[in-house]
């Protein structure tokens, strides 16, 4: 497949459950031995993200969700939109691609539409400490530590190390 043969756009409501058909394996993988299999099984059913998790996120003033798409299928997907402690910044939440789809080019473009459509400031992520694949995605397209950290905590009692990422743009 050709980078050039795949298309970006934004999401609808109607694509939710094609983009979790899509995010569901790629998240699970991705956080394979970081979260146990049982936690994964309690944060992940695709049906909880396609009425709960992707509206709540796309809920906040100025979100968007965008697909990569080919062929009618569904390659990839990000979620993004203005930081709250500094809303000339794009804060980055999730930037996936379909396992058999990653290593193509493909999220090196929907990074790039993303980052186009929000042109002022910085860009910024938070990306889980042991998951080094995506922390090399960032760091091959110039994302640097910020010397931020979170705890995330999915659920009471379990708590994920996270660094911050920025992209510096002014």
């Amino acid at each position: 497949m050709e980078v050039s043969d795949v298309t970006i756009r934004e999401a609808a409501p109607e694509d939710f459950a094609d983009v979790a058909e899509m995010h569901y394996p790629v998240w699970r993988r991705s956080w394979s031995g970081i979260l146990a299999p049982a936690l994964l099984d309690i944060l992940g059913p695709p049906k909880r993200w396609v009425v709960e998790v992707y509206p709540e996120s796309l809920n906040r003033r100025g979100w968007r969700m965008w697909v990569a798409e080919s062929g009618g299928q569904t390659l990839g997907m990000a979620i993004f939109g203005p930081d709250t402690d500094d809303p000339d910044d794009l804060q980055i939440d999730a930037l996936y691609i379909a396992e058999d789809s990653q290593r193509h080019g493909i999220g090196g473009r929907l990074l790039d539409e993303v980052l186009s459509s929000y042109p002022s400031g910085d860009a910024i992520l938070w990306c889980a400490e042991k998951n080094g694949k995506a922390r090399r995605f960032y760091e091959k397209n110039n994302f640097e530590v910020d010397g931020r950290t979170l705890n995330w905590e999915p659920l009471p009692g379990i708590k994920v190390a996270h660094v911050g990422y920025r992209l510096r743009r002014r």
